[in-house]
């Protein structure tokens, strides 16, 4: 099989839609954003919403797991 160079650009893909509730991520928040409102949580509250499915997180000493996804802080 060969390939060939052409000038014909393909179509390009485009963005699924989302018919959910808001992005995880906006242009106004960063992953440190996330994470550090996140242990500001942990600690005042001993929760917090995981960031990665949105289920509970419950703080266990200087790590925290989250009780749905199993993801966790360290």
């Amino acid at each position: 099989m060969s390939a060939a160079a052409t000038a014909e650009l393909a179509p390009a893909m485009e963005r699924p839609q989302r018919d959910e509730g808001p992005a995880l991520f906006d242009d106004r928040v960063t992953l440190e954003d996330l994470v550090l409102r996140t242990w500001e949580d942990l600690v005042v509250e001993g929760r917090c919403a995981c960031p990665v499915c949105g289920g509970s997180m419950a703080a266990a000493g200087s790590t925290a797991a989250c009780l749905d996804c199993g993801s966790e802080f360290s």
